[in-house]
């Protein structure tokens, strides 16, 4: 897989607060942001296996007809909150 560079600038705050991470994790600034950046990119890039799971069951809950649900407005409700 190719590599792209690209010009980021970032506010000093979140500079240091990146730093300290990365410090933590024993990291470059650098190699902390570019391994967070792919592991986040890799979340967004595809659904978990127990994410896809977890909608099969639903899917099949629906066409079996035994899924349950409830209102937006009454789960608003049971939180304190009305529409």
């Amino acid at each position: 897989m190719g590599k792209t560079k690209k010009l980021v600038e970032l506010d000093d705050k979140a500079i240091a607060i990146l730093e300290k991470q990365a410090k933590l994790q024993k990291r470059s600034l650098k190699n902390y942001i570019e391994y967070t950046l792919e592991d986040m990119a890799l979340r967004y890039s595809e659904p978990s296996e127990e994410y896809k799971k977890m909608m099969d069951d639903m899917i099949d809950r629906m066409e079996n007809g035994t899924l349950k649900t409830i209102p937006f407005s009454d789960v608003l409700k049971k939180y304190g909150r009305e529409l």
